[in-house]
């Protein structure tokens, strides 16, 4: 990885976000991406039901504060911020960010990586994404494999991917990054959770008016009922912001 980006950063219960727009993000890939060096670029899009994991799991949360960037992806996080009175600037949605490093890929005709899922949906992620980005060289495998097994990470640094995306829900996806980013060189390495599914077009993204009101969540829940044991998270998440507030005064 390289070294930890230096800009200040907001605390939002333990985890370290770097204050960045989609735009800065995309300009920050971009500067990555000229550099001739071998570092790897660890991002982690992080949301309150990472966040609520991350302060019962020291070790999670010490990975996260050590990638070199981490945004607020989720609605709660930025309520969270502002609640701490150290405001960000906005939500920085992971799959969209995934998109954006997909469409520099496209333009610089670079190398993308998919892992995880199951092997029909990450098939059919890399077929949708290919007709979409024709100058982009993908190449994918599922995401049903032991950990320990190496030749995974082999295979793809084989591949030599400029970005590599792996959706194995969190910690596993960050967590797998962490045991094997010494076998990539300059590559752009980012957990994705459920991106594959929504590329695949096995689940549907909320539409952009949801998007636009921060109201994703609902939307989720609206679709799929089973979620309301994860919509918990939120409130929880914003319970333990209020107590780091109390305890900074």
């Amino acid at each position: 990885m390289m070294n930890r980006n230096q800009d200040p950063r907001v605390n939002v219960l333990g985890l370290h976000f770097d204050n960045v727009t989609m735009t800065q993000m995309k300009e920050n890939i971009m500067h990555f991406m000229s550099n001739n060096n071998k570092d790897n670029l660890f991002i982690v899009t992080a949301n309150p039901e990472i966040a609520n994991y991350a302060t019962q799991h020291s070790d999670y949360q010490q990975l996260i504060n050590l990638a070199d960037y981490v945004v607020p992806d989720g609605t709660g996080i930025v309520m969270g911020a502002k609640m701490l009175k150290t405001a960000l600037q906005e939500r920085v949605p992971g799959i969209e960010l995934m998109e954006t490093c997909i469409q520099i890929a496209n333009e610089k005709q670079q190398r993308v990586y998919l892992l995880g899922s199951k092997p029909e949906i990450v098939d059919l992620a890399e077929q949708q994404l290919q007709a979409q980005y024709p100058y982009v060289n993908f190449a994918s495998h599922h995401g049903y494999i032991d950990v320990h097994d190496q030749s995974i990470a082999g295979e793809i640094a084989a591949f030599d991917p400029d970005y590599l995306f792996v959706g194995m829900g969190y910690p596993r996806q960050e967590e797998w990054l962490q045991r094997y980013a010494q076998h990539f060189t300059h590559t752009v390495m980012m957990g994705v959770g459920g991106s594959l599914e929504v590329f695949s077009g096995t689940k549907k993204r909320a539409p952009k008016l949801f998007r636009k009101l921060n109201l994703e969540w609902v939307y989720r829940l609206l679709i799929d009922w089973k979620r309301i044991g994860r919509v918990k998270n939120v409130p929880i998440f914003l319970y333990k912001v209020m107590k780091q507030k109390i305890g900074r005064k």
